[in-house]
């Protein structure tokens, strides 16, 4: 097979130049494999590059590059077209900045190059007399990372009968923290091809045709799907001072993402390499990158990588709620397994507040295989409050206009609008109770639990029946009139001179005599003569008498 013909002459080579550079990552050549899309994963948590001669490849020193590679098949009725695809993710090491850029190269032969395009890059020419005349590029902004910084790679293809799309991206998991996804597609070219048949990605165990010029031949490319590290561009290679990066592969077969089941851990058309780097299966099955001697070959024929996967689940809740049977306050994160959850359907949160839930909500989250998905559940939850009612006379208040009488304790729903009815209440046909004052407020919006206190003012019927004006301090009153509970009054009345009057009945008061009010009473004004109005008149008219029987005498 080519790959291992390639394999077979490394190793045949002399012992000081099996040290030559590789691009190392995870590759995949057997096939055929027909795709739209290929993926590649990468969880960096360490990163640092360094290359001396990185001035004369015109490239940074500390420059890296990881490239997601694959090669794009396209038909007509009567020819076959090849087309080299790079989505690179390009690193300053020593600055902790990076970009993505983009290559389309044409490989129908060796020297081919590549026109008419279309996309936001450019075409740029070689010098190359022995390589392709020309290539398309684009590339982004630079953008900081922090560790652990874990994203995808994306080729997409799709095309009609007059060519093909094919769109470039990434998906940014993890930048120091796990953000959701936000697939960005940076770039969608679009290759023109007259009378198109069929067009895909293809990975094979073969290469794109050769170039037969005399006695030289050029080689094809490999159909393979390559992600794998190297320098940072221009073929030159780069050594690892610091690696430390999970890998893995994969492809979409009938709607789903699936992974290469045999891949490789060296690369065969990327031109940037590097020369120390090892490539393991971890114990999560992602291939393990780390600083270690090369040894290309075969890597696994079961590559079962365990990704972060592509469903962002967050939980927002104010209640706590179960992950695979542990009580959470907070979930968010990607779901790679199953997840079982569990709300609670009524959750005391303290002695004055409970928590009622509403609705139904998924007790097993899957693994979504297909595309990146953000899924919030935000439990709702209508929450309850303890309203403690302090008063010495029943309180009735109204809740969305109906009336009803609270009790000490009540329990109520956060949002309830409840106003108090100021009234009096009537202890018997003497005795009432007035309302004075009502704490927090007449009306309130129960949002908390809430100690509600109504104070009162008692008070007593007193009636006053006379047939004369008759005053109470001082204010003229017949009849019934409330008086405040430890109220001292006077009671007085206008009665003619020759009268004298006096309150019967509760008291039995004399004229401007005081009470205190501590209970009902009733008094009646009642008149009688003024015996000493009338002693005093008879004695005056005695002295009358007696002077006139004086006065004739003489």
């Amino acid at each position: 097979m080519l790959r291992n013909t390639l394999l077979i002459l490394l190793l045949l080579l002399p012992t000081p130049l099996l040290a030559i550079s590789l691009p190392t990552g995870v590759v995949a050549y057997d096939g055929p494999i027909f795709t739209n899309q290929v993926l590649g994963y990468v969880n960096i948590t360490s990163l640092q590059a360094y290359n001396a001669s990185g001035s004369k490849f015109g490239v940074p020193p500390y420059g890296a590059s990881l490239q997601l590679n694959v090669m794009l098949q396209v038909n007509t009725s009567n020819e076959e077209y090849y087309f080299w695809l790079q989505n690179v993710a390009d690193f300053i090491t020593n600055e902790s900045k990076m970009f993505f850029s983009e290559n389309i190269w044409n490989s129908t032969t060796p020297l081919a190059g590549i026109n008419n395009v279309i996309g936001k890059g450019e075409i740029y020419s070689t010098s190359d007399l022995f390589s392709h005349s020309s290539y398309y590029a684009y590339g982004t902004y630079y953008i900081k990372y922090d560790f652990p910084f874990s994203f995808y790679l994306i080729v997409n293809e799709s095309h009609n009968n007059q060519g093909v799309y094919v769109s470039f991206g990434y998906v940014i998991l993890q930048n120091g923290n796990i953000t959701p996804p936000n697939p960005t597609f940076y770039d969608t070219v679009f290759i023109p091809v007259n009378n198109l048949t069929s067009a895909s990605i293809i990975i094979a165990n073969q290469t794109t045709p050769n170039l037969n010029l005399g006695i030289i031949t050029y080689l094809g490319s490999y159909l393979d799907a390559e992600l794998v590290w190297g320098g940072f561009g221009n073929g030159a290679s780069t050594t690892f001072l610091n690696m430390s990066s999970y890998l893995a592969l994969l492809y979409m077969k009938n709607g789903k993402w699936v992974p290469f089941s045999q891949v490789y851990n060296y690369g065969s058309d990327t031109a940037e390499s590097t020369n120390n780097l090892r490539v393991t299966i971890a114990k999560n099955g992602d291939a393990y990158v780390t600083i270690g001697k090369q040894n290309p070959g075969l890597l696994t024929t079961n590559f079962n990588p365990s990704i972060p996967g592509f469903l962002y689940l967050n939980i927002s809740s104010k209640i706590p709620f179960l992950v695979n049977n542990i009580i959470s306050r907070t979930f968010s994160g990607y779901v790679s397994a199953p997840i079982k959850l569990g709300f609670f359907m009524n959750y005391s949160i303290n002695s004055s507040s409970f928590a009622v839930l509403n609705g139904n909500y998924p007790s097993l989250i899957e693994p979504n295989v297909s595309w990146f998905k953000i899924l919030n559940i935000i439990p709702n939850y209508t929450y309850y409050y303890l309203v403690r009612v302090n008063s010495s006379i029943p309180v009735i208040g109204t809740i969305n206009g109906k009336q009803i009488t609270l009790n000490d304790t009540n329990w109520f729903a956060q949002g309830t609008q409840i106003k108090i009815v100021n009234y009096t209440y009537y202890n018997g046909s003497d005795e009432r109770y007035v309302i004075s004052s009502i704490l927090p407020s007449l009306s309130f919006n129960i949002s908390s639990p809430l100690n509600v206190t109504i104070n009162t003012i008692k008070q007593y019927r007193v009636i006053i029946n006379s047939d004369l004006p008759t005053y109470l301090n001082g204010k003229r009153v017949n009849g019934s009139i409330w008086i405040n509970t430890g109220t001292i009054v006077k009671l007085s009345a206008s009665i003619p001179f020759y009268e004298v009057g006096r309150f019967i009945g509760t008291y039995n008061l004399t004229l401007g005599g005081t009470i205190v009010v501590n209970k009902p009473i009733v008094e009646k004004l009642q008149l009688s003569i003024n015996n000493l109005l009338l002693e005093i008149t008879a004695v005056i008219i005695v002295i009358v008498i007696i002077l006139l029987i004086l006065r004739k005498r003489r």
